[in-house]
């Protein structure tokens, strides 16, 4: 199949990130019965192959799991590690094409049109892919003319390879997988199975009208995407490759919140002088911090209108960490500045002519205070909105603008 003209979409799929994230970081588990817990630390939620033969199944409690293989060794999600791995998928993509959207951690969508003279064959964009990856990973890579068939050749490839599915072929590619892989609600899938139809080819035998009837729309497009004419584009993450990252690594880790805060204020000086954003505005802003036992806390503020001014972006990243709750003491912070623009645009409120009233009032109030030395104007403010006595339930404070 290598020798295929590649195709429109890309998708790179690994199963189970979570997991191998700590088989990668962990090379010496290789070839022991090894689980995964779920995110409360109560079941299994993957495992190796040798803890499999050896009774343990995804959905067992942990205290069960052990009961059965005294031997396990039960690692526990690291949100950190899983972000980090998640984002050198994206990186990887984004090595073959600028149109990268990651549908979620571990599966990553590609647009490969205008990639054509860079990568002719399927061989050689399944090679440039790979290389980008960390080592000892086993990425899964699918690519095909529409959405839902790439994500399906990704799902159904073996770890480490790929497969390429031409448009001639894609429906009966599709044909023998299972209704529940349909982009339909679970209530859709059941109703469908209740009906007998139990595959993709079964669900697109039957004619569309009857099933938009039924489900809709999304029934419609689930339709489609059956018969490998998915109409789902590819949606890039906006201003994804338009930004500037910075890093600060704690030895030992950041406790205070004033530590935190002075940390993050070094960072944001260092990337407004960054080349990159010199002279530029910021859309957007992100926080993300990592502490000693993997886990990860993260904030993001898309702005109104982009700023250049260091104080104002200073006072939302304060304000983003000020009252926030933090999983423990942070490790490494990475603070990015996206979207960067040459441009600065401010969007006017809805209610122009309120918004200008009122600045006419500030602005005659400034200049009575300036005449006589305070402001004659005051403002009604409630104090005991429930005492019994009309006149302790409100007081008069000098309107100061």
């Amino acid at each position: 199949m290598s020798s295929e003209p590649i195709s429109r979409i890309a998708c790179l799929a690994i199963p189970s990130l979570a997991f191998q994230c700590e088989l990668v970081e962990r090379p010496g588990l290789f070839g022991s019965p090894v689980a995964l817990s779920d995110e409360a630390h109560t079941r299994v939620a993957d495992l190796t192959p040798e803890a499999r033969l050896r009774g343990v199944r995804v959905g067992m409690t942990l205290l069960d799991a052990v009961g059965l293989c005294p031997q396990l060794i039960v690692l526990e999600p690291r949100p950190a590690l899983i972000a980090h791995y998640a984002d050198a998928l994206i990186d990887a993509m984004a090595t073959a094409s600028p149109l990268v959207e990651e549908a979620e951690q571990g599966l990553v969508f590609a647009d490969l049109r205008g990639t054509e003279g860079l990568y002719p064959r399927f061989g050689d964009f399944r090679t440039a892919v790979f290389a980008a990856l960390p080592d000892r990973l086993e990425p899964q890579l699918g690519v095909a003319e529409a959405r839902f068939t790439a994500h399906m050749a990704a799902l159904r490839a073996e770890p480490g390879k790929g497969i390429l599915v031409v448009p001639a072929e894609a429906s009966d590619f599709l044909a023998l997988e299972p209704v529940s892989r349909l982009p339909l609600g679970i209530v859709a899938i059941e109703r469908l199975r209740m009906l007998g139809i139990d595959t993709l080819g079964a669900f697109t035998a039957l004619p569309r009208s009857a099933v938009e009837a039924q489900f809709g729309f999304p029934g419609g497009v689930a339709w489609l995407a059956a018969r490998g004419e998915d109409p789902v584009p590819v949606r890039p993450r906006p201003w994804e490759r338009e930004r500037v990252v910075e890093h600060v690594q704690a030895e030992p880790p950041f406790i205070s919140r004033e530590s935190v805060l002075y940390a993050i204020e070094q960072m944001l000086g260092r990337a407004l002088r960054h080349p990159r954003a010199r002279h530029r505005f910021v859309r957007s802003l992100r926080l993300r911090a990592e502490t000693e036992r993997g886990a990860l806390w993260e904030r993001e503020q898309v702005l109104r209108e982009p700023l250049g001014d260091r104080g104002r972006l200073w006072t939302l990243l304060r304000s983003l960490v000020e009252y926030a709750e933090f999983p423990g003491p942070f490790t490494v912070i990475t603070l990015e500045l996206g979207g960067l623009t040459e441009e600065s645009g401010r969007q006017h409120s809805l209610f122009v002519e309120q918004t200008r009233r009122r600045e006419q009032l500030d602005e005659m109030v400034r200049h009575l205070k300036v005449r006589f030395g305070e402001s004659p104007v005051a403002r009604v403010v409630e104090v005991e909105p429930w005492h019994r006595l009309p006149e302790h339930r409100r007081a008069l404070l000098e309107y100061d603008p």
